[in-house]
């Protein structure tokens, strides 16, 4: 597999579709403040729109797979389109994983956008990745409740962007459980 960068991902995909007929775009965004990708500089591409969740949306992956074309697939993984030729990445993949499972039924290259900073980046990957300080801090807040973003952010003080990113990261789904539990060091502990 080829791999590529990019500092414009619209002349890219045009470049891809003169050489190729099935050119792939991963559209997700996993970043916490991302970089919208401009659909109107490809608009006089013949440009399909598909989701793997989204079955209205299956007819597009269906006439992109007999007519060619730009398929922009809006999961963060795109390895349920089916094979194409060139998988186009709208934003830099935050893991390997995704990489490698998106360009899975990639025949011919890849081709990654090099951010215009990294630090966006990198305060994601500082999200996904809570500081010890910041966990305790959730810990304390928590206390064996269930709590909503809201009610974490107001009382923990992390901004809700920040708490329901990193929850995301760290468990799929609406609420943090967090059960109360015995410090290693802790007096009630006996020796086996």
């Amino acid at each position: 597999m080829r791999y590529f960068t990019t500092t414009d991902v619209g002349q890219s995909i045009r470049k891809a579709f003169g050489g190729y007929t099935h050119i792939l775009v991963n559209r997700g965004y996993t970043t916490i403040k991302p970089v919208f990708f401009r659909s109107a500089s490809i608009a006089d591409l013949p440009v399909y729109v598909w989701a793997w969740w989204d079955r209205a949306s299956d007819g597009q992956l269906a006439r992109w797979r007999d007519r060619g074309g730009v398929l922009l697939d809006r999961y963060t993984y795109s390895d349920r389109a089916g094979p194409a030729d060139v998988l186009v990445f709208v934003e830099c993949p935050m893991t390997m994983d995704r990489l490698t499972c998106s360009h899975a039924n990639t025949a011919e290259y890849t081709v990654i956008p090099v951010p215009h900073t990294w630090r966006v980046h990198e305060e994601c990957i500082d999200l996904r990745t809570p500081r010890v300080e910041d966990l305790r801090t959730i810990r304390s807040a928590c206390r064996g409740r269930r709590l909503t973003d809201e009610q974490l952010e107001s009382e923990t003080g992390i901004p809700r962007q920040r708490v329901t990113y990193m929850r995301k990261s760290l468990k799929p789904v609406e609420e943090w459980e967090l059960r109360p539990r015995l410090a290693p060091g802790a007096p009630g502990l006996v020796p086996a």
